[in-house]
């Protein structure tokens, strides 16, 4: 017989619980139904899905362009960034396409994968909880200055530079976290961009890619959290537009939580003064 798992919803939970090799629920006191692990919860599918909006179709565009890309389904030279067909031949599809096609399928592929996934989704589910608009402001702001260094930097590829400046952003948001290098080398999360850097610079890699993105995820990160509490003034806001595109389509965030009321009084506080000690004056 073909072995499999069983699931039961228990009524008080609402929770899904695995009998192993039961016959009888313990909680409808019925046979189990059978399902199949992907229907419990659980699987690549489910985490797939389970991943946030923004940085779930991130990644899939990154995947599905890349592999395309290198198995001949979609030529190359079609996503990169080049200057001349947009301007005349209006193929502005590059401007999109040119962030989402990583190169050639390799090791470093799979690393930059795990990147956008690794550090996306707490930005997004964390720093940006409360307006997922303004995460997706920043992937654009980001792509924008990438964009407008890529005629200097010759760079017809933008992936990498627009994934470091995400990272730095994230190094700058969760400064004191210690993480490992590849499980190896504990690092502050504050120098995660650098030394991401250095390891390219090892690999025998151009850092030009990572700096561009430690300098763009620079600019955003100063603007938008370093120079609002020096000056008390915003200069980079996520336009209107944008957030209501956004609840349009479905993407909002957590609702904030309530405001304390600082020195708000308890209780009826009609004939309460400022109270003396008895025997005194």
């Amino acid at each position: 017989p073909r072995s499999h798992q069983c699931f039961c919803l228990n009524p008080l939970t609402e929770h899904v619980v695995h009998l192993e090799g039961c016959t009888v629920c313990a909680h409808t006191k019925m046979p189990p139904r059978m399902m199949d692990v992907n229907q419990a919860g659980t699987g690549v599918g489910n985490w797939w899905k389970g991943l946030p909006p923004i940085t779930r179709w991130m990644a899939t565009s990154m995947l599905v362009l890349t592999v395309a890309g290198n198995f001949g389904w979609i030529s190359p030279m079609y996503l990169v960034l080049f200057w001349k067909p947009i301007l005349k031949k209006f193929e502005v599809w590059r401007l999109i396409t040119n962030f989402m096609f990583l190169g050639r399928l390799s090791i470093n592929f799979v690393v930059r994968m795990l990147w956008v996934i690794q550090y996306g989704v707490p930005l997004e589910n964390q720093v940006f909880q409360f307006e997922p608009s303004d995460y997706l402001f920043m992937l654009l702001f980001n792509g924008a200055l990438c964009l407008a260094a890529a005629p200097f930097l010759g760079f017809v590829m933008n992936g990498v530079p627009l994934i470091m400046s995400m990272i730095y952003v994230y190094s700058r948001n969760f400064p004191d976290q210690v993480v490992k290098l590849y499980g190896m080398v504990a690092i502050q999360t504050f120098y995660l961009p650098f030394a991401f850097a250095c390891i390219s610079v090892l690999l025998g890699q151009s850092i030009i890619p990572d700096l561009t993105g430690i300098a763009v995820g620079h600019v955003y990160y100063f603007l938008h959290d370093v120079y609002p509490r020096t000056a008390g003034r915003m200069p980079l806001k996520t336009p209107g537009l944008l957030r209501q595109w956004c609840a349009d389509w479905g993407l909002r965030g957590a609702a904030p939580p309530p405001r304390e009321t600082q020195g708000a009084p308890q209780g009826f506080q009609a004939f309460r003064g400022p109270g003396r000690r008895l025997g005194q004056d």
